[in-house]
Formats: C-alpha cells, structure tokens, sequence
C-alpha cells in the first residue's frame, strides 16, 4: 500500500508542478505583449480621448506627430480676421483738422495723407460743413484702391464742392466765399453754402442778394476757419450750421449771380450760378 502511494506521489506531483511552471511562463509572456496592441485611456475636460498608437513611417522609424481630430486644425495656421476699419467724421462747422486728429488721437500728417488717398483733389486748407472725413485709426492703405473697385473706403455721398482758393490767406485776413447754390427751383431744400477760407469771421450785419431787391441779412453769426454754413430760401429754424431766408417760393435760377456784402456794404464775393 505505502509502494502505491510513493508511486502515485512520483506520478502526479512533478506534473502538477509542470502545470505551474507552464501557467506562469504563459503570464510572464502576455504581460511583455507589444505596448502597441494597447489602447489607452486618458481624461479629458469633455468625456474620453483615445491616444491611438504611432504611426510606423516607411524607414521604420516611428512619427512624433499627435493626430488632431477631424475638422479641428492648428490655430496658429488660422487667418488673422482682425477686421480693423477706419471711421468716418462728417464736417460741422468749427472743425478743424489740427481738433480731429486731436480729438481721434491720430497725427495731423496722417490724417492729410488718408483723405488725399480717398480724394487726390483734397485740399487740407478747406473744409466744408457736411464733408466726409476718413479717419486713420486703422491706418493708412499702401494703395489707392481704383474707383470701380467694390472695396470703397467710403460710402458714396454728394460731398459740397471745395472752392479754388488758391494761396491760403494771411493771418487775420477775411475770407468768407459763395462754394455754390443746391436745389434750385425747390423752395424746401433750395440753398446757398457759404464756406470760411481765412481767419473766424463775425458774420453779423453782413449780406446775402441776389441783386433784384432781394436781401437776407446774416443774424449774430461766427464762421470759424475751415467752416461752412447753408443759407436755405425757405423756412425753418436756424442751427449752426443751418440758416433760414424766410421765403415761400423758390429764390434762383441758372444765369442769376449771388453777391456777399459785410457788414460795411463791401462786396465779399459773388457767385454765378451756371448749372443746377
């Protein structure tokens, strides 16, 4: 009986011991499996990222290169999109360019050059009440873009006509002109614009005819250098910038002539009207 059991013991052990040995080996061999079957797992701040394995290049190597997500690209290879756009000023009177570039924070010299990138024929010793002025607080362009282009710097508006005023007048002189006359024949929006060339002029007791008996007599007035004012024929309430003959039919008429007395009866300026 006891030769039965050492036989038995003999037999079985060293085969449970094989088994052992075999089991752990086959661990010990899964566990060293190639990190490039795995998947592994990482929080993100929305749900689970999946890190795939890399990229085997042609020389064997492998890529360094993290795969971004589809639709998702780098953002320093976005374009800019800063959208800066230079501001309009519309002229009232008491503007001057030495204020705007003060008040808009931008040098007098650039904004000179701005508006004669916009008007060529921009002339910086005039301006008129109801003019559009680009401002460069985005900058200047390096071009001038061509009048058909769709790109305008500025929109499209009935600008009043500077004057010729030749050589800017001394210090102290008094240049008050007739620029033009607008809407003839229409007694609601018919006007003369009036435009000061020299020093601020006191406009009180001076005169407007048309030199058939008709006669509008300025109220207490200033024009600052570089303003403007429109004298309407009809009627309406004054605003500075905005005067108001007091009539009830329509005043001018092409070939008539508008005549500018001051206050001592000196003929300022006269004006013949030769087109509407």
């Amino acid at each position: 009986m006891k030769r039965g059991r050492s036989l038995v013991i003999m037999v079985v052990l060293p085969a449970l011991v094989s088994l052992a040995v075999t089991l752990l080996i086959l661990t010990i061999w899964d566990a060293q499996k190639s990190p490039e079957q795995r998947v592994i797992v990482l929080p993100t701040d929305s749900g689970t990222a999946l890190i795939p394995p890399r990229a085997t290049q042609p020389d064997g190597g492998s890529s360094s290169e993290v795969a971004t997500e589809p639709g998702v690209s780098d953002a320093s290879s976005q374009p800019s999109d800063a959208g800066c756009q230079n501001p309009t000023h519309d002229v009232v009177a008491g503007d001057t360019l030495l204020g705007l570039s003060a008040q808009y924070g931008v040098s007098l010299d650039d904004l000179i050059a701005m508006n004669k990138v916009v008007d060529p024929g921009f002339d910086p010793d005039l301006l008129v009440v109801g003019q559009t002025l680009v401002i460069p607080t985005c900058g200047i362009p390096t071009q001038t873009i061509a009048p058909t282009s769709t790109d305008t710097l500025v929109p499209t508006r009935d600008i009043p006509t500077p004057i010729a005023t030749g050589t800017e007048p001394a210090p102290g002189t008094i240049s008050v002109k007739i620029a033009r006359v607008l809407n003839i024949g229409d007694i609601t929006r018919e006007a003369v614009e009036i435009v000061n060339t020299g020093s601020t002029a006191d406009l009180k007791q001076w005169t407007l005819s048309d030199g058939k008996g008709h006669a509008y007599a300025f109220p207490a007035f200033s024009l600052f250098k570089g303003g403007g004012v429109t004298i309407y024929s009809g009627v309406g309430q004054d605003t500075p910038i905005k005067l108001y003959w007091g009539m009830h039919d329509p005043l001018w008429e092409i070939g008539d002539s508008v005549y500018l007395y001051d206050a001592d009866g000196k003929l300022e300026d006269k004006f013949e009207i030769t087109k509407q």
